[in-house]
């Protein structure tokens, strides 16, 4: 419900609390904490509305929704323990610039090619397709590439350009720009 352009202060119910189960965000998210209601019926989060008031809607509980999908009732599989990748910013140490190159780990939504993350490595691991804890890799291609931190710096431009290309992750280049990227 829209949360009206003018209320007066006195009609709005202000520093209402809810320990769940009874509001929820329209991400789906069980809501723990203030809340403030309108008199047209429109909730939001904290005390009084501010810069972090969210929306909120009545509670339905997950496990109901999830059970009533169509899906669920025809297959009986569900698809709930997936996670969404997580951004990761290598950090390297000596031993990698030792060693000269390191792995860097990537997937991209394969119905969006411009969507690429980079993930670490247990992330990478944990890619499957069983509805385990991991990344689905029915939504999502993987690679991992070798990355190359020591030498001239034409060599390390001219080999992570080779990896970039030779990678089989579609446009790969638009997000790895600087092949001279962690060169030392």
């Amino acid at each position: 419900m829209q949360r009206p352009v003018y209320t007066p202060k006195n009609q709005i119910k202000t520093s209402l609390y809810t320990y769940g189960q009874e509001w929820m965000t329209i991400d789906d998210v069980n809501y723990i904490g203030l809340y403030h209601q309108y008199p047209n019926g429109a909730t939001y989060s904290e005390s009084e509305f501010n810069n972090y008031s969210v929306e909120l809607k009545l509670y339905t509980a997950a496990i109901e929704l999830e059970n009533t999908s169509m899906y669920y009732k025809l297959t009986g599989t569900r698809f709930n323990n997936y996670i969404s990748p997580k951004y990761y910013y290598p950090s390297l140490t000596v031993e990698d610039y030792k060693v000269a190159n390191f792995s860097r780990y990537f997937v991209q939504r394969k119905n969006n090619l411009l969507e690429i993350i980079e993930i670490d490595k247990l992330s990478f691991k944990n890619i499957n397709n069983n509805n385990e804890i991991g990344i689905d890799s029915g939504q999502y291609n993987k690679v991992k590439i070798q990355w190359s931190i020591v030498g001239t710096e034409s060599d390390v431009k001219n080999a992570n350009q080779r990896v970039i290309l030779n990678s089989n992750m579609l446009k790969l280049d638009t997000y790895l720009t600087d092949p001279v990227e962690f060169y030392k």
